[in-house]
């Protein structure tokens, strides 16, 4: 009888204690994560992480253990660009001394080269410099992708391409996002259903714009740039180039607009 009552206490108490599967991942929170950063490297959704460690909120502290249900271990490539530092998104004009396209275009080449490089396309999604040398605190997430996009003008267009040798409208924003270690899906339909939709006149520069072309659901995406002009890889224009949502080719296909670029509406770990 003792032995019993000794096997219903101790079931009792491994009851109590939280089941974590050995298939899920752990998280040490550091500087500057958030919810919604974890949960998009892990593949996890930030209400289960939320409901698997007791969160209320959003609030993080640094140093805590997170169980992360089902979690993905993030990808080699994604490790790799983590010895960058993953950066808050936050909005912002882009700076008054930017660089003008052409300039952006050029950076991103090496001497001769008509296509950008990869090294030169990653230099310039790291913030900028001041004159003292040190990081500009000033330039936005939203500066950087937009200097990227621009730098990838002239790539040629090709249906499928998600590499610098030929981009599909949906592999140019996949791709563009990636240089600022930020992951979207591949198509333009599973990029609609991304992010928060925006009225089109309040587009900001860095959202995404959708149209109806060659099928009934969103088939083509491109980035807002302001001013009502977006870049794009056009299959028309057979390249990665920049149009107007005023023209009537565009303005006809036009289905709305998402915005990503939302992370800084979450308190980052202190």
């Amino acid at each position: 009888m003792k032995r019993l009552l000794t096997a219903i206490v101790g079931l009792a108490l491994l009851a109590a204690i939280p089941v974590v599967s050995l298939a899920d991942a752990t998280h040490v929170v550091r500087k500057g994560d958030t919810l919604g950063k974890i949960a998009r490297a892990y593949h996890v959704s930030v209400p289960k992480i939320q409901a698997a460690n007791g969160l209320e909120g959003t609030h993080l502290s640094v140093g805590t253990k997170l169980v992360l249900p089902g979690g993905k271990a993030q990808s080699k490539r994604r490790k790799a660009r983590s010895g960058k530092g993953k950066r808050v998104i936050e909005r912002g004009a882009t700076p008054a001394g930017a660089s003008p396209p052409g300039a952006q275009l050029s950076l991103a080449r090496t001497q001769g080269d008509k296509l950008p490089t990869e090294a030169g396309l990653a230099e310039l999604a790291q913030a900028g410099k001041s004159a003292a040398g040190t990081p500009n605190a000033g330039e936005s997430i939203t500066d950087r992708l937009l200097r990227v996009a621009h730098g990838m003008l002239e790539v040629p267009y090709r249906f499928g391409g998600t590499t610098l040798w030929g981009l599909d409208c949906s592999g140019f924003v996949q791709k563009t996002f990636a240089f600022l270690n930020l992951d979207l899906p591949r198509s333009a339909r599973e990029q609609f259903r991304e992010g928060a939709k925006v009225a089109k006149a309040d587009l900001s520069p860095g959202d995404l714009v959708f149209f109806r072309t060659y099928a009934k659901y969103p088939s083509h995406v491109g980035i807002y740039l302001g001013d009502n002009r977006f870049v794009h890889a056009s299959s028309r224009e057979k390249k990665v180039t920049v149009d107007s949502l005023d023209t009537p080719y565009y303005v006809k296909r036009y289905i709305g607009a998402k915005r990503l670029l939302l992370e800084e509406m979450e308190a980052p770990a202190e």
